[in-house]
């Protein structure tokens, strides 16, 4: 939970315990809306690189969100293992199929644009990959890619 829904939760207590049914609905409203604002700003803040303060570690909520489904990344494989970390650090295992060499990458900061943006400023993308005969790795600092402030795409 974060340490902003903890006073949310605690003035909605508060106030639904005076409140009468249709005031207690009009509250749960406002303040779903006021969670849903926040969450937003969140995720602007994120894009921009101007996270200074405790979501500067945490990945925001779009990201996560976006790692909870089973989706082929650029390369069209699907990673057997995704871990996200303080740091934030987010690191991508891959089981090669039969007869792929090594993990096929064009420009690393293009095809993980959404994970790199997200991950704010200070955050890492930690590729690992295993085929039959070969292994490797690839770590991409979000740093080192100028991705353009107008939009995707780099500068």
């Amino acid at each position: 939970m974060y340490l902003t829904s903890i006073p949310l939760l605690l003035i909605s207590l508060l106030l639904t315990g005076c409140a009468t049914p249709a005031r207690q609905q009009q509250l749960a409203a406002a303040i779903g809306g006021l969670d849903s604002e926040l969450q937003q700003l969140e995720e602007q803040l994120a894009v921009m690189n101007s996270l200074h303060y405790q979501k500067a570690i945490d990945a925001p909520l779009s990201l996560r969100q976006a790692l909870t489904t089973r989706t082929p990344g650029p390369n069209g494989l699907i990673p057997a293992r995704q871990t996200l970390a303080d740091g934030p650090r987010l690191s991508y295992d891959y089981r090669l199929p039969q007869g792929v060499a090594t993990l096929p990458l064009g420009n690393p900061c293009l095809d993980y644009e959404f994970e790199l943006r997200h991950l704010g400023l200070l955050g890492q993308l930690a590729l690992h990959w295993q085929g039959a005969n070969d292994q490797g790795s690839l770590l991409i600092d979000q740093r080192d890619c100028p991705f353009s402030v107008k939009g995707p795409g780099l500068q």
